[in-house]
């Protein structure tokens, strides 16, 4: 299989960013239901609880999927945007600037503000989210800071909807570019992973790209490995009965880690 460097050409040159956002969450479109509302009430439950919060979330996602930050919005100050090429930062930065053309994500807004209460308040959590939003960045996970040059402080959490699994080969990598990625969060910072299980492959127009097949027992083990402590984990199993030409993940997962704080020797007298 291609190695980080043969991956990341691979996006850079053959992901089309809108289209991977038309093939897995167009409104009513077959894979919303495992893409997002089953997914949405846990989600939006972990905020509501009141233990995430802070002052800076980073949202990193292979293709424009920045609309897990709209659950999110209200509880930082600070939000900061990663997308895995130039392409997929120049989408989100069209939204972000209200554009012509820009992708629409009124049925995802629509959906979340009646699942808080009330549908109508969707334009003024874009609005919101448009104003929190400081910076969109391309992000490497292969490097030990994935959004060099730029150098943030680190954030109180940091959010990986299929962030990871397209920019690597083999189950040694992930867990070297999660620990990448985990250097944007503070220590006691929260994390909230979203990934398709037993993946091989998805679809990107024509073009079939590699996907790293992980389960949930490996998904365990590298977020402890990277002193992760899991609060919550859920699988939610494919009910998309068909398409499997297009991807054929067999479940997604939703896990909300905290980071560990590493422990301060203390010497006797």
């Amino acid at each position: 299989m291609a190695s980080f460097s043969e991956l990341q050409e691979l996006l850079d040159r053959h992901l089309d960013a809108t289209m991977q956002v038309t093939t897995y969450m167009a409104k009513d479109g077959p894979f919303l239901d495992d893409a997002f509302t089953r997914m949405l009430p846990s989600f939006n439950n972990i905020f509501i609880s009141g233990a995430v919060n802070g002052e800076l979330l980073i949202v990193l996602s292979h293709a424009p999927f920045f609309h897990w930050a709209f659950p999110a919005c209200d509880y930082f100050s600070d939000i900061v945007l990663g997308g895995s090429t130039d392409q997929c930062v120049a989408v989100i930065e069209k939204w972000r600037r209200n554009e012509p053309g820009a992708l629409d994500w009124s049925h995802i807004l629509m959906m979340l503000c009646e699942h808080q209460g009330n549908r109508d308040t969707w334009t003024e959590k874009q609005n919101m989210l448009r104003r929190k939003i400081k910076d969109v960045l391309k992000y490497d996970p292969s490097k030990c800071n994935p959004l060099s040059p730029t150098i943030l402080p680190q954030a109180d959490c940091l959010i990986l909807p299929h962030s990871l699994e397209a920019h690597v080969a083999n189950e040694e990598e992930f867990c070297c570019a999660l620990r990448n990625v985990s250097s944007l969060l503070k220590n006691g910072g929260y994390l909230i992973l979203i990934a398709c299980l037993n993946t091989t492959f998805y679809m990107n127009g024509s073009f079939k790209f590699p996907h790293i097949c992980m389960d949930e027992s490996f998904i365990r083990k590298a977020l402890g490995d990277a002193d992760y402590v899991i609060k919550e984990l859920q699988v939610f199993p494919r009910s998309v009965n068909q398409l499997y030409d297009v991807i054929d993940y067999s479940s997604v997962i939703l896990v909300h880690a905290q980071k560990e704080i590493p422990v301060k020797c203390t010497y006797g007298s």
